[in-house]
């Protein structure tokens, strides 16, 4: 239902007279808060077994990276890019038996690059509107394993490449010659309900000093999540159009020049 409304508000917008940058393509750095909720399958997770409780709470991760914008037409760009991400967790361990609690933090880190359409709609000279939809290949280079003294925590990905769906929504001011700020927000959503499986293991040391398992629950992530997205554009000219040569036609060279009579004249372009 969700995919669908955005899908009409982008026909909507694309519907409407819109002014992108045409023939221009522009370089572009970017900053994404990155706010885990309830909403899309990704807040806090609670395990109670055994007299023990575990719990799983997501908090403000970020991303940061680079992004290529190419204009198609007056209506539609194309953008990509590269990003690095790090999503931060709270782990707590709660031994309701001997009133033991205990909280550890990690964090998972991947990369991701999207490939997104946006469609623009002009609301005055210098200030635009744009929606947006598309996919991102989120890598994540490697599994996560975390222990102390009274846990272990292992994180093991489902795939290292994983797609997901991309939304966004946003607002940009452009300069004649300083470029573009933009201000927005986007939804990243995985096609995968589980992106990760984490292991935890509730664990004591015995006399001899060896680890002993008292206790172990399962996790499963989601790689949904929300993100504010800071960007500013650098300022690029647009691309001048290639002129079709037509069959037959001849070149024309400015430095060469005829007389009355058909003979060839050469101009040295230094004594103009």
């Amino acid at each position: 239902m969700k995919l669908k409304l955005f899908i009409y508000i982008f026909l909507i917008l694309f519907a409407f007279k819109g002014k992108a940058q045409e023939r221009v393509t522009t370089f572009g750095i970017q900053l994404k808060p990155i706010i885990p909720t309830e909403f899309f399958n990704a807040g806090k997770q609670v395990v109670d077994q055994n007299n023990i409780e575990y719990i799983n709470d997501p908090k403000f991760g970020m991303s940061f990276g680079m992004v290529i914008r190419k204009g198609l037409t007056k209506n539609i760009s194309i953008e990509t890019g590269l990003n690095f991400l790090k999503r931060n967790f709270d782990l707590t361990i709660t031994d309701k038996g001997s009133s033991f609690s205990g909280t550890s933090d990690f964090s998972i880190v991947n990369y991701e690059i999207p490939v997104l359409a946006l469609v623009y709609v002009e609301l005055s000279r210098n200030i635009f509107m744009n929606v947006a939809g598309g996919v991102s290949f989120d890598i994540y280079p490697t599994p996560l394993y975390v222990e102390g003294e009274y846990f272990t925590n292992a994180v093991n990905r489902t795939n290292w490449v994983q797609p997901s769906l991309l939304a966004n929504v946003g607002w940009e001011y452009r300069t004649e010659k300083s470029g573009y700020i933009y201000l927005g927000a986007s939804l990243h959503r995985s096609f995968n309900k589980v992106i990760f499986t984490e292991f935890v293991g509730y664990t004591k040391f015995n006399d001899q000093g060896n680890r002993v398992f008292i206790d172990e629950a399962t996790f499963d992530l989601a790689g949904n999540y929300f993100t504010i997205d800071i960007r500013y554009f650098f300022h690029e000219d647009k691309e001048k159009k290639k002129k079709k040569k037509k069959k037959g036609e001849k070149r024309v060279d400015p430095n060469v020049h005829y007389d009355k009579n058909g003979r060839r004249i050469f101009i040295d372009p230094r004594k103009k």
